[in-house]
């Protein structure tokens, strides 16, 4: 037996002793072999777990992996991509490194190592029947990375206890919208936050009307089936303006990013919308009301109530109760990483074993292993519990993918999509630009 493959059963030794799943080894190191033995250090970079809740994961991590220590690294969304793309080229980045499907994955495909031999040692030939959302993490036949959680967009969030404060009802049409938003303006409070200087907010706000008015149709124009020029891709873009001419989104949403802006100024109770997906689903519970009591101060309210609720029906006869999505984080394992096999033990621990997956489940997100249920014990209300468990049937019936695997096309659309929130440019025009992004990205 040569030395790595010893290394490997090490590996695959410690780690079946350790946790419920095996978690074999494979693959070379970077510039240098793995070490093999010795204690290692990993650095974790991500923007989700964030900085409050990482070290939940890596305390129980390195107390079932001894000689292993994870320092982990938490970066706003808004700065992570560019961070961490930058430092990866350099040599200089994590040995760990969430990644989002899209462009995203498509785009960090050259700087993380395949893992699909892992998975297989790990769960055996059925793991994408355990892990059945992987299949977005997928590029350039590598699987870039392994699904944390699933998650999707098409709902919008309410502060209930402000709502009921100010003895309103959250808004299920356009009309009831627009006059929810004019009693909240007169009472001195942003309507819904919107981070529009984000394009990936922007977009899926964009996808939630589209899908009511054409279900499924936006991802089968992204993929040159038919036409992004049609006229319900023109009717988004006409509605998408409205909610900044309708005064749904403050006149500054445009200058506003999702995090921490627009997510702060709503926790805060400066705004009593806002459009966020499944993925804010821990701000159902009594953790995340006592972390942020932590971080917001003495002035947030620990027994405030945040409701999901699904996507208001924004134009007439238009399908509501859709979400789409997927993988809303995924973990990968870098290619110039020096200890590859260890950090892929952290990435399949995360992502392919019972304990990780079960932490999952704590933060009322939908674990990507199919084997962990939901955990809604530290759910705050009943009526939270409900809302959490009505998701379930739209989220197991995705209308579609949230992110846009081209980064050309996905740019445009953002484009396109502050273009016509400015007034700059038409709803058609918009609708001919990303036809053109998308002929372009075919050819």
């Amino acid at each position: 037996m040569n030395d790595h493959a010893r290394r490997r059963a090490a590996a695959l030794l410690s780690l079946a002793a350790a946790a419920a799943v095996t978690l074999a080894a494979c693959g070379g190191g970077g510039d240098q072999a793995d070490s093999g033995d010795g204690p290692v250090t990993l650095t974790f970079w991500s923007w989700n777990p964030s900085a409050d809740n990482a070290a939940t994961y890596i305390d129980a991590f390195e107390a079932q992996h001894e000689g292993i220590t994870v320092e982990h690294r938490f970066i706003q969304y808004s700065d992570y991509v560019n961070t961490t793309q930058l430092a990866l080229q350099s040599g200089s980045g994590p040995d760990v490194f969430g990644l989002q499907v899209g462009a995203l994955t498509t785009q960090f495909a050259p700087l993380a190592e395949d893992l699909t031999l892992y998975a297989e040692e790990a769960l055996g030939a059925d793991w994408p029947d355990q892990l059945p959302s992987s299949a977005q993490l997928r590029a350039d036949d590598k699987q870039v990375a392994l699904p944390w959680m699933v998650t999707g967009g098409g709902l919008v969030w309410a502060n209930q206890t402000l709502v009921d404060e100010l003895g309103l009802t959250v808004p299920t049409t356009f009309a009831e919208l627009t006059q929810f938003c004019a009693a909240v303006r007169a009472e001195g409070l942003t309507c819904m936050a919107h981070g529009g200087k984000d394009a990936w907010h922007n977009i899926d706000v964009y996808q939630a009307i589209v899908n009511q008015i054409a279900p499924g149709e936006l991802y089968a124009a992204l993929a040159g089936e038919t036409p992004f020029d049609a006229p319900a891709f023109v009717q988004a873009f006409e509605v998408w303006q409205s909610f900044f001419t309708e005064g749904i989104f403050d006149e500054g949403a445009l200058g506003l990013t999702a995090y921490p802006d627009a997510n702060d100024a709503f926790r805060r109770g400066e705004a009593v919308l806002i459009a966020f997906g499944s993925w804010q689903n821990a701000d159902t519970t009594t953790t995340s009301m006592e972390a942020y009591a932590e971080t917001y101060g003495d002035a947030f309210d620990t027994s405030t109530v945040f409701m999901p609720y699904f996507f208001p029906q924004v134009v007439p006869g238009g399908q509501t109760g859709l979400m789409f999505g997927g993988p809303d984080v995924g973990f990968a394992v870098a290619s110039s990483s020096n200890h590859k096999d260890e950090a892929a033990e952290l990435v399949l621990w995360l992502t392919a074993s019972q304990e990780g997956q079960e932490l999952m489940a704590t933060t009322v997100q939908q674990p990507a292993l199919v084997s962990v249920p939901l955990d809604l014990s530290d759910v705050m209300t009943p009526e939270q519990e409900e809302a959490l468990e009505a998701q379930a049937p739209a989220l197991e019936n995705l209308v579609g993918q949230r992110e846009i695997d081209s980064a050309d096309v996905r740019t445009a659309l953002g484009d396109a999509l502050a273009a016509v929130a400015s007034g700059q440019q038409s709803a058609e025009d918009a609708a001919d630009a990303v036809q053109a992004a998308i002929d372009a990205s075919l050819q």
